[in-house]
């Protein structure tokens, strides 16, 4: 659908977000839908620039690890200076980034962002989030089909991912995203996320606690899984599934109780 992306509906995506932080949460759905997956909001403090953490492979038929990208967020009303490329590009991480903006770039910046090979920087303004909403209309959730930017459906969104009254919900805020196929299920394993699966590679063995339920599974080291589950989805539901839609599951984990929490969706 070739449709221009006016200036006001620019400003209208911008206001859609109070802060930056609720920009972020938003951001985990956009990646989702552009095929990320283990998708987690880093914390507030002490994050040397990353707000966002996700892995993408290309190959998700052959047990390749996924690669891992680092993002930054900003809800810029104006261009993002070049200094801000600058200052991500020469965070100490070997990772690819990702710059995220409800606005646009200087001509400087995408330059900045380009002149190293090894360190370049793909960079996405509002224009492109909104040009993705627009050509996949089977994601409707964010317009207002005139095309008019929906406040209410964009801060829905939001809230979904960020809803700090319910419970449930204020557990997903900051955990990881982790999708689960219905080969997964079939074979009755449960993917470990990459960022959890590098704590525990140690272990044989480690608690899992879904539902207020604790239960010790068995780690594959090999294909980073969690064998021993088939109980486990049989009491949420999962058992018999033979859809072709991913089933999400969100992460979080105590290092110093040595436990995984799980929640299904």
């Amino acid at each position: 659908m070739n449709l221009e992306i006016t200036n006001l509906m620019l400003n209208d995506f911008y206001e859609c977000f109070e802060t930056g932080y609720d920009f972020e949460f938003f951001l985990k759905r956009f990646l989702e839908d552009i095929g990320f997956t283990d998708i987690s909001v880093t914390k507030r403090s002490g994050d040397k620039g990353i707000d966002l953490i996700a892995y993408k492979s290309s190959i998700l038929s052959l047990d390749i690890d996924p690669e891992k990208y680092i993002i930054q967020a900003k809800r810029y009303k104006n261009v993002v200076p070049v200094k801000e490329i600058r200052e991500f590009k020469g965070t100490s991480s070997n990772e690819k980034r990702i710059f995220i903006t409800t606005s646009d770039f200087t001509k400087g910046g995408i330059e900045e962002a380009e002149n190293d090979g090894s360190r370049k920087i793909i960079l996405i303004n509002g224009e492109q989030i909104l040009r993705f909403y627009i050509e996949h209309p089977e994601r409707d959730y964010i317009f207002e089909w005139n095309p008019t930017v929906s406040v209410e459906k964009v801060r829905n969104i939001t809230k979904q991912n960020a809803n700090r009254k319910n419970d449930k919900e204020d557990f997903k805020k900051n955990a990881i995203l982790r999708f689960i196929s219905s080969n997964d299920i079939r074979a009755r394993i449960l993917p470990i996320p990459v960022e959890i699966f590098e704590k525990i590679r140690q272990c044989k063995r480690y608690n899992v606690e879904i539902g207020k339920e604790e239960k010790e599974l068995n780690i594959n080291h090999d294909r980073r899984y969690f064998g021993g589950v088939t109980e486990i989805y049989k009491k949420i539901g999962y058992y018999d599934y033979k859809g072709d839609d991913k089933k999400k599951s969100y992460w979080k984990i105590d290092e110093d109780k040595k436990k995984i929490f799980i929640e299904f969706e």
